[in-house]
């Protein structure tokens, strides 16, 4: 996750406290005033807000009130309302007839749970990338990477779309499997709520980590003794960690599996609420990307407020609780004056006096950025926020401006500065925009936007060891926000190197390194699977495609 540069940072300073005024609470920043904030840099076109938020005129309510019931999606017939007229079959999804995938969508699905189950969860229960045997079928080791929480969390979420969909009781299995394992993962730091990034049990065969490592902590908890973790958990981890434990709580029926999961939430949202919405470490410092409110500025505000937001109403739907319900709707959604907001001046000295949060995933979400900066990585933690966060709001008010911020500021723009998501062929955004919106597949542009995720579907590998890639000969437009080069078309599958998680990749990123088959190395395929079940769930993936 990149840093806001500095000048942005001032100017968002700047636009709160000058050319807005310090307001106080309740007040709403016009946009206009923001803009011309920005007006002395060349980011001001990362900005596409409404001209006005106080208004009916700024939400279609009339679009937006037909796509907020997300339960007919996928629905392939509609019957016309005349006894006159024949019933026509309504659009139909399409599944990228150009492209004939060599093995079918659900035999990859089957063979990925399958191997999920039997190998990348078999060290220690997180979902992690292995090492085989020469033999190529038993384990030599599994691997510790940056966030082995997030993509635990991810194959959790499809554990529970898979479970949705086919009812198969492995599905439960392996859900109870990885919640045991991220139980473990929090309990080996010794603090309530907080997690590791990764895990070492002295029992499991492990990639080496030097003992003087500064990013490994041994636990200080009982019962934990010779065990490790990787410390200065992000935000990111737990942007999958709660999609994970979302999605388990709405599909599962096990009632010890829910008990056991609403502990964790409860945990989680008490160490978020008494650190002041931050991630505190074991040193009682916080993590370096563990700042949560919107005026941290460390992040666009409503980056912040989105991830904030969805998981405060996560926490209150799924504990029934009232202070929580106070909190999200008068201190974050600012539409109860009759909540107690002191905690606000604690957070911070702008905390209180800033916009609401839904104002700033309205004004300053900033996931469109010019030029070829955009960070992927926040979209794809804001998609995790998003799609518990839509199905959970039930205030009318609310779900319509949730609506148009996901409309407007995630996935399809107009502005040539910006690259488009709808364009890319990334499926699991794109499935999670249709999911949240319920629009079908009569919209011209989702209609395109599913059929190249449905390409990417089929040209993704059947099998996820290393494989041969050249180093990339595309031409160089520009360089991404990590400094490297960047072409002008989406790089094809079979040129473009990943690891386990695709989907938040730069899929115009040329590739540097020419890079040799090794069917030893095997990446874990929580990519594929959360992607496919939700596709499946949700009606936009056949079940014979």
């Amino acid at each position: 996750m990149s840093e806001i540069p500095g000048v942005i940072v001032a100017c968002l300073c700047l636009s709160m406290l000058v050319s807005c005024g310090k307001v106080a609470s309740g007040d709403i920043f016009e946009p206009c005033d923001v803009r011309e904030a920005f007006d002395a840099t060349d980011t001001s076109d990362a900005f596409e807000t409404p001209e006005t938020f106080d208004t009916a005129e700024a939400f279609d309510t009339t679009e937006a009130g037909a796509a907020a019931d997300t339960s007919h999606a996928g629905d392939t017939t509609v019957a016309l309302d005349t006894e006159d007229t024949e019933v026509v079959p309504a659009p139909e999804w399409p599944t990228c007839p150009q492209i004939e995938s060599q093995v079918a969508l659900s035999d990859k699905a089957a063979y990925f749970d399958e191997v999920a189950a039997s190998r990348h969860l078999a060290g220690d229960g997180l979902l992690r990338n292995l090492y085989l045997k020469e033999n190529l079928q038993d384990v030599e080791l599994w691997y510790h990477v940056e966030n082995v929480i997030l993509w635990s969390g991810m194959y959790l979420a499809s554990q529970a779309f898979r479970y949705e969909v086919t009812g198969e009781q492995e599905a439960l299995h392996n859900a109870r499997t990885v919640v045991d394992a991220l139980h473990h993962l929090t309990l080996v730091t010794g603090v309530s709520g907080l997690y590791g990034r990764s895990m070492y049990n002295p029992s499991v065969k492990y990639n080496p980590v030097a003992p003087e490592s500064t990013s490994w902590t041994n636990s200080p908890a009982p019962g934990y003794e010779g065990w490790r973790f990787r410390n200065d958990v992000s935000k990111d981890g737990y942007a999958g960690l709660m999609f994970g434990y979302a999605a388990a709580l709405e599909h599962f029926k096990d009632q010890e599996l829910l008990t056991d999961i609403r502990a964790r939430v409860r945990e989680i949202i008490d160490h978020i609420m008494l650190n002041n919405l931050q991630i505190v470490d074991t040193t009682g410092l916080v993590t370096e990307h563990g700042r949560l409110y919107q005026t941290a500025m460390d992040d666009f505000p409503g980056f912040n407020a989105m991830l904030t937001s969805s998981w405060v109403k996560i926490a209150q739907t799924e504990l029934a609780d009232t202070t929580l319900e106070d909190f999200y709707y008068g201190c974050l959604m600012r539409v109860r004056d009759d909540a107690d907001c002191g905690m606000l001046a604690q957070i911070s000295e702008l905390e209180a006096g800033y916009m609401s949060y839904m104002e700033s995933m309205e004004q300053f979400l900033n996931l469109f950025l010019p030029g070829c900066g955009q960070n992927y990585d926040n979209f794809d933690m804001c998609y995790q926020a998003i799609y518990p966060l839509m199905r959970r709001e039930q205030d009318p008010a609310l779900r319509e401006r949730l609506l148009w911020v996901v409309r407007n500021n995630m996935f399809h723009t107009d502005n040539p500065k910006f690259q488009g998501i709808d364009e890319i062929g990334n499926s699991m955004f794109t499935f999670t925009y249709a999911a949240v919106t319920g629009d079908g597949p009569e919209d011209p542009m989702l209609h395109n936007a599913v059929n190249l995720a449905i390409c990417t579907m089929k040209e993704f590998p059947a099998e996820k060891f290393e494989r041969e890639i050249a180093r990339g000969q595309q031409e160089e437009v520009c360089q991404s926000r990590l400094d490297n080069p960047v072409a002008a078309e989406t790089i094809p599958l079979s040129e473009y190197p990943f690891d386990n998680y695709l989907w938040r990749l730069d899929f115009f990123e040329i590739p540097q390194d020419n890079i040799a088959e090794n069917r030893r190395m095997v990446y874990s395929p929580e990519d594929y699977l959360v992607a496919y079940w939700l596709g499946r769930m949700h009606g936009l993936i056949p079940a014979d495609l």
